[in-house]
């Protein structure tokens, strides 16, 4: 069977705001969609072939009272 007729989904970055799938997608979200459908969208630029992994969390609440790092005083 050729590739072009291939089944199943991918996850896409999306690009611009535009449907998907039948929904509604901002920019910066990543979705997982039918392979034909998300090459469509990658021919219009509205999406691109989202390679990576999930952004790992940071705590940037450094000395605050839920913060379970203490800040660090410099000597005077």
């Amino acid at each position: 069977m050729p590739s072009a007729f291939k089944r199943g989904t991918m996850k896409y970055l999306i690009l611009a705001d535009t449907v998907a799938n039948k929904q509604k997608v901002n920019a910066g979200d990543v979705v997982e969609l039918p392979i034909d459908e998300g090459r469509s969208l990658v021919g219009y630029g509205k999406a691109e072939e989202y390679k990576g992994k999930e952004k790992k969390e940071t705590n940037r609440s450094v000395g605050l009272e839920k913060s379970e790092k203490k800040v660090k005083k410099r000597a005077k």
